[in-house]
């Protein structure tokens, strides 16, 4: 590509003039004349001629005598060649972009990691179970929209999965219903998704990271860790405050969701 970088150099500037960039916009639907495409302008036919002349020399143009009219048309290969130069830095920067998008969701996953590592019984909730059931199940219980309602909330509640984007920055959305007539919306998103491993949700952000309100915010870890035939299951929820975290312990966190975890328990081992 250096061997053709004064070449290109020429044809982009050359390009960068209205009139010369609407010549070739003529010319892409054929051959034509010079009358016919001085025609649409108005100046004078030498000023037009210096912009005919500008486009040949960078080698976009060639034109030829046909008795006594002189024809233009688009050279192909040289339009070739600064299609694949333009492709050339398409490549590198989407090198780029994809690096430094690794190196944030990296950075992200750490920070992450460091969040949950450490339970600050001042914030945070936990309950720790084995599930006698293999991980791989575990994790189709979770994975699938469909098998997900079947244990996601205490029965005789139900639960409607509005929405189940199964991936870093998807949208969550469950709306639970009780038999008396008590209602739960959890709008949410998935701040990760490690496949077979870990799953982080948040109320506290809606689709696309947009920020939002919730009766109750928090942020919930999953993990999961085989553990001979079974799987280690723990489940930290997080708070922004202590009033928070003890108006969820107070509402029933740990029957509720140890309720939860049996009945995903029973669920992955029927699959």
């Amino acid at each position: 590509m250096a061997n053709h970088q004064p070449q290109l150099n020429q044809m982009f500037l050359a390009l960068g003039d209205p009139t010369r960039l609407a010549i070739v916009d003529q010319l892409a639907s054929g051959a034509a004349s010079v009358k016919a495409l001085a025609a649409p302008f108005r100046m004078a036919l030498p000023s037009f001629m210096k912009h005919l002349g500008v486009l040949e020399r960078c080698g976009l143009v060639r034109s030829r005598k046909e008795g006594r009219v002189r024809m233009c048309e688009l050279q192909p290969a040289a339009m070739e060649r600064a299609q694949d130069w333009l492709e050339q830095q398409r490549q590198t920067w989407e090198a780029r972009t994809d690096r430094l998008t690794q190196f944030v969701e990296t950075l992200y996953a750490k920070e992450l990691l460091a969040m949950s590592s450490t339970l600050n019984p001042a914030l945070d909730l936990e309950i720790v179970r084995v599930l006698r059931a293999p991980r791989a199940l575990v994790w189709k219980a979770w994975s699938d929209p469909d098998h997900l309602k079947q244990w996601w909330c205490p029965k005789p509640w139900t639960t409607e999965v509005r929405a189940f984007d199964f991936r870093t920055g998807g949208a969550f959305h469950t709306f639970m219903r009780g038999p008396d007539g008590g209602e739960s919306d959890n709008p949410g998103v998935f701040l990760e998704v490690t496949p077979m491993s870990r799953i982080v949700t948040t109320s506290s952000l809606g689709a696309g990271w947009r920020p939002q309100e919730s009766w109750l915010p928090m942020t919930a870890f999953i993990t999961m860790e085989d553990e001979g035939g079974s799987t280690r299951y723990t489940a930290r929820v997080l708070h922004r405050d202590e009033a928070s975290r003890k108006r969820h312990e107070e509402m029933g966190f740990y029957e509720g969701w140890g309720t939860c975890m049996s009945q995903l328990e029973a669920y992955a081992a029927a699959l």
